[in-house]
């Protein structure tokens, strides 16, 4: 395990500050009684190093009571117990330079894998915001570990004792708020599923939930989404509960994610002969929100197996068949394979049926698959990644997926597949 250091930062105070008992707020209280808080940051939480934050004024600031300045008394009191180091020159204004200069001094204590913990008892105008921030960043950046991030509430009506605040678990929301902002606009569950993992049967339900609609919608397993996101609802109800207790917060969030993936619900979703219509209405969601997020190359996919369903809903055929699917693809380039010589070499068995069709019905289905959008080719363009001859850009091969979502709107729309 890595050693603990701390970040502190060092006010200016001109009467000099007086003693109190800092303690610790929680099960196992700690406490230790001096004038500076620094001084009980190392007693209780024993870093390694201490890294003191000064401006100009609090570097050289005497206060009244004192014969040398704050900073003198603080580094000969502790020198013996902790490795000190100061960090100079901290600008005292909110500018955005200096803004930048303390992220950067912050920043620059840690290396990799740190374990810290940040003071902010005597951080100075928008420190503390800064130190969130560099909190979040490093977290990420350099994968530190934040051991607390703590704030010792001095009370002037009842100086005796002064409580410490560990304000670590209110950071701990702009990690779930980052997770979950992942996961609705990428549908990647991996950081939400993480931070769920191993805390009760119940979040760890919700947990799996996600990932399993997050691995179907990555995967192309429409059946699975629909089918998971069924349990959405009650995965949500159940973990709540929980999740309240620990960060109340994120229970809205879970309402989101309810909003943004319980709307493919579906329950017995590979029951195609009883739910067809509402599995269509729910795989055409699904392409809209592949297209929304920007997977041209899922929303192609999906896009092109979804003509082949509509047709098996029509002719009451099995979808997960492949030999009826191949009936439904044969229609849709017009019913027939021919040879060379243009001689009828296949027939689709429903080629009658599909000639009493509407013409311009079967218009719409073909536009899309073989005449205009030709569907199934750009799909195995994409899929092939381009090696093939005259590939389309990637720019018209995204203009041309929009083109064909909004083609599938009308279908729907035609066949009437609407809520």
């Amino acid at each position: 395990m890595q050693p603990l250091k701390a970040i502190s930062f060092l006010g200016v105070n001109q009467k000099g500050y007086t003693k109190t008992r800092y303690y610790t707020c929680n099960t196992e209280e700690k406490s230790c009684e001096t004038e500076f808080f620094q001084e009980a940051l190392v007693n209780i939480y024993k870093p390694e190093t201490l890294y003191v934050f000064l401006t100009e004024s609090a570097e050289t600031h005497i206060p009244n009571n004192m014969e040398q300045s704050t900073w003198e008394t603080l580094k000969s009191r502790l020198s013996e117990r902790v490795k000190i180091e100061p960090v100079l020159k901290v600008p005292e204004g909110n500018d955005s330079k200096s803004i930048w200069t303390i992220f950067d001094q912050i920043t620059n204590c840690l290396e990799k894998g740190d374990r810290v913990v940040f003071d902010i008892t005597h951080a100075f105008r928008s420190i503390p915001i800064i130190a969130l921030v560099a909190v979040s960043y490093l977290r990420v950046v350099r994968q530190v570990t934040i051991e607390g991030l703590i704030y010792g509430q001095f009370m002037p009506n009842s100086p005796e004792n002064s409580p410490i605040y560990d304000l670590l678990p209110i950071v701990s929301l702009l990690e779930w708020t980052t997770a979950t902002d992942q996961f609705i606009k990428t549908g990647n569950a991996q950081a939400l599923a993480q931070l769920l993992s191993d805390k009760n049967d119940a979040i760890q339900g919700l947990a799996n939930n996600i990932k399993a609609i997050s691995n179907g919608l990555e995967l192309l397993r429409p059946v699975d989404v629909m089918t998971e996101s069924a349990h959405l609802k009650n995965t949500i109800k159940l973990a709540s509960e929980h999740i309240s207790e620990s960060v109340p917060p994120f229970v809205t969030l879970l309402n989101r994610i309810d909003q943004d993936y319980g709307k493919f619900s579906l329950e017995n979703s590979t029951d195609f002969k009883n739910n067809a219509k509402i599995s269509l209405i729910n795989q055409l969601k699904m392409i809209k929100w592949y297209v929304d997020k920007g997977q041209v190359v899922h929303a192609l996919s999906l896009a092109r197996e979804w003509l082949p369903s509509l047709l098996c809903w029509h002719f009451e055929l099995d979808p997960f068949n492949e030999s009826d699917r191949n009936e439904m693809e044969l229609l849709l380039v017009g019913g027939t394979i021919k040879n060379k010589e243009s001689n009828s070499v296949k027939e689709s068995k429903y080629l009658k049926q599909w000639k009493e069709f509407p013409k311009d019905k079967r218009k719409q289905l073909t536009n899309i698959w073989n005449d205009e959008f030709r569907l199934a080719n750009l799909r195995n363009d994409v899929l092939h990644s381009g090696f093939r001859k005259n590939p389309k850009k990637a720019e018209d091969i995204i203009l041309q997926t929009q083109r064909i979502l909004e083609a599938l709107k009308l279908i729907a729309k035609e066949w009437g597949l609407q809520e």
